[in-house]
């Protein structure tokens, strides 16, 4: 019963390394077997996690070519940014005066 105790502890530490580590099971559960499971889930805790963290890159504005500055006016309807010669408003019909 022993034995299968210490067996079921080292096949966790194998399946712990693999999964939440990113390292080989394997291995670590060859090492829990000759030192102990629990000093191994005690190294395993004390490693560097190799797993690796994926990233996703969003652009968030696109950059436009201008010949020169844009001058730009917020409408008091809509809140929009429209240009300083525009007379109406592109998203709400706002005549300007």
């Amino acid at each position: 019963m022993l034995i299968a105790v210490y067996l079921g502890l080292a096949f966790i530490v194998g399946i712990a390394a693999q999964n939440y580590r990113g390292r080989r099971g394997t291995p670590w559960f060859l090492l829990s077997l000759i030192i102990s499971p629990i000093l191994a889930g005690l190294l395993l805790l004390a490693s560097k996690d190799n797993r690796q963290a994926s990233v996703v890159v969003a652009t968030i504005s696109e950059e436009r070519e201008t010949n020169g500055p844009i001058f730009e006016k917020t409408c008091p309807e809509c809140a929009e940014q429209v240009k300083v010669d525009a007379k109406i408003c592109r998203f709400c019909r706002h005549e300007f005066t």
